[in-house]
């Protein structure tokens, strides 16, 4: 049977439909092991799906960056997946804080895909973004950057459809104490304000990917991976939160299970409430 570090080591995904293969496949071996790890390509290929209709629905009007793009950005995820699993150290802070809650009593599973998707967002993006603007733009068109502009905006209409799956993935899927509170009419608060939040990294990685493109020399480029580094590792302690975070998500677990599942009928009737 092929582990999870042997089947990461094989995938090179350059398309989309090959990125959403590659994660599925990863997260189901994760998964199968009982490794945490598996959370947040669970949650990155239920976005990446969403990439893939958005193409095929004509969402991006620059389909050759946005595939060009998920291939290079997956490719780094499972690349710090690997050293991950070969015990082999990050590059970055964030990655390390995320892999450093694996295996760690009163983690929840929405604290997992946070730590991922901060690391792959705020650390990853504007590098992968600044290599295939390069190889795309090489002259810089201001025309065409802006319709690459347009098209890594369009990503954020697929983030907010896909929201609510990832958090009903995370609840049901993993048995998550946190995520019910974003899910159903109820959560549409708290998933506004996780989209917005995510949705302002990605404006800033999209400021810092042309301060990339524009250094003039390595030490201007050396300070703005510096800066990606100090964004991303302030939201990794702000996602792993304090000393307490982990007791109360115990605390969490063992009051769900004391208290009596609400009875469907009554449920719809206090959403027919909550919506009217």
């Amino acid at each position: 049977m092929t582990t999870s570090a042997e089947l990461v080591g094989d995938l090179a995904p350059d398309r989309p439909g090959e990125v959403l293969t590659a994660l599925r496949a990863v997260s189901d071996a994760l998964r199968a092991e009982g490794d945490a790890r598996a959370i947040f390509p669970d949650v990155y290929a239920v976005i990446t799906e969403g990439v893939v209709d958005g193409l095929a629905a004509g969402l991006f009007t620059q389909p050759a960056f946005i595939s060009r793009l998920a291939g290079r950005f997956a490719r780094r995820y499972l690349q710090t997946l690997s050293w991950s699993l070969s015990g082999l150290p990050q590059d970055c802070t964030a990655w390390s804080a995320a892999y450093g809650q694996v295996g760690r009593a009163g983690v929840a599973a929405i604290q997992h895909a946070g730590l991922g998707i901060s690391a792959h967002v705020n650390f990853d993006l504007a590098l992968g973004t600044a290599e295939v603007v390069e190889e795309l733009a090489p002259a810089r068109d201001a025309a065409l950057l802006r319709a690459f502009k347009r098209d890594y905006d369009a990503v954020n209409r697929v983030l907010k459809t896909a929201t609510p799956r990832v958090m009903s993935l995370l609840a049901e899927r993993y048995g998550c104490p946190v995520a019910p509170v974003f899910t159903g009419v109820a959560g549409w608060p708290a998933r506004t304000q996780a989209l917005a939040t995510v949705v302002q990294w990605r404006e800033l990685v999209w400021r810092n990917t042309l301060d990339l493109l524009g250094a003039s020399d390595p030490a201007a480029r050396q300070a703005v991976v510096d800066r990606l580094e100090l964004n991303s590792r302030v939201a990794a302690l702000f996602i792993t939160g304090p000393p307490v975070v982990a007791p109360a998500v115990d605390l969490t677990r063992r009051l769900a299970r004391t208290i009596p599942p609400v009875p469907a009928g009554l449920a719809r009737r206090v959403i027919r409430t909550i919506g009217a």
